[in-house]
């Protein structure tokens, strides 16, 4: 699987993530509306819309995070990229890529040991009784994936072969 699609041709990867960051984010939108209708047309709010959603944002955050990650478009902040040209600019490329790498597998090695204490416990939210484990591992999964590319992207980077990526 290539790390960086070519731009502006999709692949599978583009689209199954982007399916999987479409769909509980319309969850969140259709939610909002039939909670907010039921609220004001008949006094009566959705029981539990407001869990729903927060694991639906959960999962639009987490499964955008892989697709993010694997075209490089993360929000950024270049206060010395017009001062490096070369050689400079490609170490700063490694080392914020390591940074990331690193950053990105302490999340995941985090929701995992969180989904295991969720599991171990039987977490579940206070009004519906949702598991909060299968969220958490779900989340770790997502988190891993982004971790993955991360790690292809460095690899590229060290090989000096970014191309399109950088």
């Amino acid at each position: 699987m290539d790390a960086a699609p070519t731009p502006g041709r999709r692949d599978a990867a583009d689209q199954i993530l982007s399916l999987l960051s479409a769909l509980p984010l319309g969850l969140i939108v259709v939610l909002t509306f039939a909670d907010v209708f039921a609220r004001y047309l008949f006094s009566s709010p959705i029981r539990g819309s407001v869990e729903i959603i927060q694991f639906a944002m959960a999962l639009v955050i987490f499964t955008a995070l892989p697709l993010v990650t694997r075209k490089r478009e993360h929000v950024t902040v270049s206060l010395v990229d017009g001062v490096l040209r070369g050689g400079a600019k490609r170490v700063q490329q490694v080392l914020v890529d390591a940074i990331s790498v690193f950053a990105l597998g302490v999340l995941t090695w985090r929701l995992w040991l969180q989904g295991g204490d969720d599991l171990a416990a039987d977490t579940r939210t206070i009004v519906l009784g949702m598991p909060q484990a299968p969220l958490t591992y779900a989340m770790c999964a997502f988190a891993a994936l982004a971790t993955a590319y991360m790690l292809m992207l460095l690899a590229r980077q060290i090989r000096g072969d970014a191309g399109s990526a950088a």
